[in-house]
Parts: structure tokens; C-alpha cells; sequence
């Protein structure tokens, strides 16, 4: 977590909550708030190969929820840095995948309402990584959502998982 010691802060964040919070009023004195949450979403399927693109052959899902605790208007930004986008490997070591350089459609400032809530789920990260919402089942896409405001939230994710036979009983 970063201070804000002096001034709008805005300077101090880490990149990419910079642009993102570009035009944000910030508290005076005010904590960023940074929580960063693994995101699962997508099919992967059999492969012949002795890698798996990091899950086994399945359908994943992941929902993230955050909500404003506070009793303000809390301005949240949110980013999405993909490891694994549609089946494609970007991020295994010695490679990573790099903020700066992701684009930014994956990035988005709301303004939550007290107490209000709101979720982003494998299709709003399709959405995000896409531009537009995805027209079908997308392969494996892996990577975190990364939020940050100078407001307190809670923020939750659910995980699902279904075998490629959709039976459950594996």
C-alpha cells in the first residue's frame, strides 16, 4: 500500500492506477487501497502436449465482487493483467506480463455509491480484453484484476469449475 503525503497524490499511485485516476479527486491525506484478485475464466481442453496452459481440461469461471464500505461516493479503478488470454501463454516465466504495455481497454474508473456493490465476471473481462462482448465460449484466459481506491472495499471472488463432461463427477 502507498501513502499520499502531499498534494493529489495522483503522481505517487503505481502505473496504471495513474491514468486511471488521472481526473479523480483524492482525499486529503488518504491510503491507497490496492487488492488484487486471480481471475480463472474460459475452456481449456485436452491437449496432447505435457502442458495444460496452467488448469486442467475443464470449463473455470470466476466472479469478483467489491463493494463500497464506506458511507462516500468511493471512486474505484480497476485493471485486468491476462497471463493466459484464449488459450495463448503470455505471461510464464522467464516471460510476464507488464501493465504498462497492456492495453488500455483493460482498465476502467467507477464511482460506487455508498454501500453499493458491483461484480465483474468472465464476461466482463472478455469485454474488457475484447473491446466487445464475446460472440462465443472463449478459450482459457487467466490472469488478476487489480483494484484500487482511496476508499475502503470489500472485495470477494467465487471460482467454478466443471470437467470438459459436464457431469461434475470427476
Amino acid at each position: 500500500m502507498a501513502k499520499n503525503p502531499t498534494g493529489s497524490g495522483n503522481d505517487r499511485l503505481p502505473h496504471p492506477f495513474r491514468d486511471l485516476l488521472a481526473t479523480a479527486s483524492v482525499p486529503p491525506q488518504a491510503e491507497f487501497l490496492v487488492h488484487s484478485v486471480k481471475v480463472v475464466c474460459g475452456k481449456q481442453t485436452e491437449t496432447n502436449c505435457c502442458c495444460t496452459a496452467g488448469a486442467r481440461p475443464g470449463v473455470y469461471a470466476t466472479e469478483v465482487n467489491i463493494q463500497n464500505i464506506t458511507g462516500l461516493p468511493a471512486q474505484v479503478a480497476k485493471f485486468f493483467v491476462p497471463l493466459i488470454n484464449a488459450g495463448a501463454v503470455i505471461g510464464r516465466e522467464p516471460k510476464f506480463a507488464d501493465p504498462a504495455k497492456v492495453s488500455q481497454n483493460t482498465g476502467e474508473l467507477i464511482t460506487l455509491p455508498p454501500l453499493g456493490a458491483t461484480m465483474d465476471d468472465c464476461c466482463r473481462i472478455a469485454e474488457l480484453l475484447l473491446g466487445a462482448p464475446p460472440s462465443r465460449e472463449s478459450g482459457l484466459t487467466i490472469g488478476y484484476l487489480t483494484i484500487g481506491s482511496f476508499f475502503d472495499l470489500a472485495v470477494s471472488a467465487v471460482y467454478t469449475a466443471t470437467p470438459l463432461s459436464g457431469d461434475g463427477k470427476h
